[in-house]
């Protein structure tokens, strides 16, 4: 467990330093393909390092709980730090010196999230290698937060947070994200009317007509917490003129893409399928029925 809990923290301080070199990293580098070829390079390093396990001892260590322990232990320990700290919305400059308020640019939660991903990895090929029934379970949980991670973390380049402004009677398809740089999209919308609804309780809302390059035409009501989903596309009622109030002649909409997030939620339920087998094969339970 020392040598777990040394290398989680070896990676931390290689995170610091190159935090200090090269500043939070550059998720736009990591966009597709760039990411398939990195998750390629992942497991094919997996794969060598199982291959490779009986020449040396530190690949079979890290197929062991003494080395995945002190690993979920950095993760989670970063993960707290993300939640009790205030986090700047992606593509402003963090506002301290270090960048915990950036955490998924944060090189040290970064590195630690890539090593927890390549033990659980090891750990999944290790038992897939020698399957049986009663392995179903920890391949199912383990097989799922291993695509979890990986969605999240590599999929996280691919994910677009767009606003669009959009005048009555208009058609746009153009976009901006928090750095304001200008997107093209491949979905256009039409407002046609912009109205607040006041019964039974205050909720503004649009009447849109959203067209895609290939020629679907989907007219719709877009409201406060319900998103129109078109081609992968989830578009949100953001704002409006608030000085004019239901007489507003524009929308806000928050556009929002996220290719990888089905992958995740696979893998979340993946978790839940082996927790729910586990609980099914339990030595309780088979007491229960003996009774």
């Amino acid at each position: 467990m020392t040598e777990g809990v040394l290398v989680s923290c070896g990676w931390v301080a290689v995170g610091v330093f190159l935090q200090w070199l090269v500043g939070p990293v550059c998720w736009e580098l990591m966009s597709w393909p760039v990411n398939a070829i990195v998750l390629a390079v992942l497991l094919l390093c997996i794969l060598l390092i199982y291959m490779l396990r009986g020449r040396f001892r530190l690949f079979r260590w890290m197929a062991t709980l003494q080395a995945a322990v002190p690993a979920i232990m950095a993760c989670a320990l970063l993960t707290i730090l993300m939640g009790v700290t205030r986090q700047v919305p992606s593509g402003h400059i963090p506002a301290d010196p270090f960048g915990i308020t950036d955490m998924l640019s944060f090189w040290p939660f970064v590195l630690s999230f890539f090593w927890l991903m390549v033990l659980v990895g090891l750990v999944c090929l290790t038992r897939l290698c020698r399957p049986t029934w009663r392995s179903v379970p920890f391949l199912l949980n383990h097989l799922g937060i291993f695509l979890a991670l990986v969605a999240g973390t590599l999929g996280h380049a691919d994910m677009k947070q767009l606003r669009m402004i959009v005048q009555e009677g208009k058609t746009e398809f153009r976009a901006i994200d928090a750095r304001h740089s200008m997107y093209e999209l491949p979905i256009a919308i039409e407002l046609h009317d912009f109205f607040i609804q006041e019964d039974p309780e205050l909720s503004y809302m649009s009447d849109v007509t959203v067209r895609t390059r290939s020629g679907i035409s989907v007219r719709d009501t877009i409201r406060v917490n319900k998103p129109l989903s078109v081609r992968g596309w989830k578009i949100y009622q953001y704002s409006y003129d608030e000085a004019m109030g239901g007489q507003s002649e524009y929308s806000v909409f928050e556009l929002v893409r996220d290719p990888w997030l089905p992958f995740v939620y696979a893998g979340i339920f993946m978790m839940l399928a082996g927790a729910v087998q586990t609980l099914s094969n339990s030595p309780l339970k088979g007491k229960k029925r003996g009774n």
